[in-house]
């Protein structure tokens, strides 16, 4: 009696058979049914995300016959499986791969941010460096104008102290020829001795 009841399911319901792993969509959970149709009982659900391996599909009832990583074996809607795995089992690895982006974007800003202070830092010194070296500049050009004009008073002086001894000079040479020419014109009117003669 089982037998026949087979046969006709196998007439009423044809059967393809084919393997492969799929994925139970992004439905929470969906409905295992002992037989390839809803008017078959529930023997269990699936969670999503689960990886099934496909047996069989009725064409008929667009349900695929698959089997669950526990070994539990079932009818399922076609539609509520895929071949890809759904979006919210591939979450935690998007999200895993969005931190280490965000990881390595955190680092190369740091990077960034470190350079940038490093290069402010480095103009900042610069920047001091050309203030003291044109300080050092200022005070050396004033120096230089104090040691100038420390020249030119010297310069003066020795001018002057020139002109002081050429007329120094001028005043002895004066005075010696003055006191000369005053004794030859004194001398003649002198009184002269007279020379003494002893009579022998």
């Amino acid at each position: 009696m089982k037998s026949i009841k087979l046969l006709l399911l196998c007439f009423l319901f044809p059967f393809s058979s084919f393997a492969a792993t799929q994925y139970v969509s992004d439905e929470l959970s969906i409905y295992m049914h002992s037989g390839p149709s809803l008017q078959y009982r529930i023997i269990g659900t699936i969670e999503v995300g689960t990886s099934v391996n496909t047996l069989k599909y009725n064409e008929k009832t667009n349900f695929t016959q698959v089997k669950t990583p526990t070994g539990r074996v079932g009818w399922v809607k076609t539609s509520e499986i895929q071949k890809q795995p759904p979006a919210k089992s591939l979450l935690p690895e998007i999200q895993k791969k969005f931190q280490a982006s965000q990881d390595k974007l955190n680092t190369i800003n740091s990077d960034n941010a470190k350079a940038n202070s490093d290069k402010e830092q480095a103009i900042i010194d610069k920047d001091s460096l050309i203030a003291q070296l044109d300080s050092e500049k200022r005070a050396l050009r004033d120096t230089i104008e104090d040691l100038k004009e420390r020249n030119m008073e010297l310069d003066l002086l020795q001018s002057t102290k020139d002109e002081r001894i050429k007329m120094e000079w001028l005043m002895y040479g004066g005075s010696v020829l003055f006191f000369g020419m005053l004794v030859g014109l004194i001398l003649p009117f002198l009184p002269r001795r007279k020379k003494r003669t002893d009579n022998w």
